[in-house]
């Protein structure tokens, strides 16, 4: 192999590394135009995110969870994108996260909002108790799109039903 060829061999590897690390969060689950939830994402896919017409990203877990990016808010903000963290306990979910949650949605409307935690685990269920509670998309559909995700342990579907039993919404799905 010559020098040219391994260097070109090389820029064709990093170049695919690059998209690689580029390329959509695990456990993307698009919920509807504009609203889409992930695992956590890289941080060149998080650099990307405004090319991506996302115009606010909502991380639900805590700063000090395994994997966190600890200058995620500085890479988004310094695209233009909006950054809130709401840090989550996934050991205790509790009713002021999913109202906190709620605000900063409604505060968000028409906008393009990318919601994610450590495995899309607290993202895709408060994305589903949105769009439900307040959206009124319908529950086995959206219930449905969540279990894309992961299935509910017994703490999250207790907090899933008890958020819609205390919105006024029936857990016939549940």
């Amino acid at each position: 192999m010559t020098i040219a060829t391994a260097l070109r061999a090389a820029a064709l590897l990093a170049a695919a590394l690059a998209a690689n690390a580029a390329e959509r969060p695990e456990n993307f689950v698009q919920w509807r135009e504009g609203l889409a939830s992930s695992a956590q994402p890289k941080a060149e896919w998080l650099a990307t995110a405004g090319e991506e017409k996302y115009e606010v990203l909502v991380n639900l877990a805590p700063p000090q969870s395994h994997g966190s990016l600890m200058n995620e808010g500085g890479i988004v903000g310094s695209k233009g994108v909006k950054y809130v963290n709401i840090p989550v306990d996934f050991g205790r979910p509790t009713a002021e996260d999913f109202r906190f949650f709620s605000e900063v949605m409604k505060a968000s409307a028409g906008r393009n909002v990318f919601v994610h935690c450590q495995a899309n685990f607290r993202g895709s269920s408060f994305v589903f108790l949105y769009r439900v509670i307040h959206e009124g998309a319908p529950v086995q559909e959206t219930w449905a799109k969540l279990q894309s995700a992961w299935v509910p342990d017994r703490a999250w579907r207790r907090f899933i039903e008890e958020t819609l039993k205390a919105h006024g919404k029936g857990a016939e799905l549940l």
